[in-house]
């Protein structure tokens, strides 16, 4: 299962990467994953709304226009229901919180297999 994270903090989501399996690729630029995003080989992208100077709603809502089959999490501190809410019409698959673990991770492949049904 091929993932991109899209993160100015990665020792901060190393243990999460770790539940998401092998194959996991980094950036810290959104331009390069929506510029790779149309034939891109992933089945999940991760944006981390930590990282200073991010606007993950406009990164999601530019995504959704270069490919709106990409499945996409959240790296936030915002509570489930303000998350809900402030993500509501981007297709988001979930949140995670801030300093993800390696649970999460699992967490998250887990039900992104069983949505592509694959488990």
């Amino acid at each position: 299962m091929q993932v991109i994270i899209v993160t100015g903090r990665r020792d901060a989501l190393l243990d999460f990467a770790q539940g998401l399996g092998e194959e996991v690729e980094w950036t810290a630029s959104q331009a390069e994953v929506l510029g790779r995003a149309a034939k891109g080989p992933w089945k999940l992208v991760v944006a981390d709304a930590m990282t200073p100077g991010v606007d993950y709603k406009a990164f999601l809502t530019e995504l959704l226009r270069v490919n709106a089959m990409l499945n996409t999490v959240v790296v936030t501190d915002m509570d489930e229901e303000t998350f809900h809410e402030d993500s509501e019409g981007l297709g988001v698959l979930g949140a995670v919180p801030a300093l993800p673990v390696r649970e999460d991770g699992e967490k998250v492949l887990a039900r992104l297999k069983r949505i592509l049904g694959l488990g």
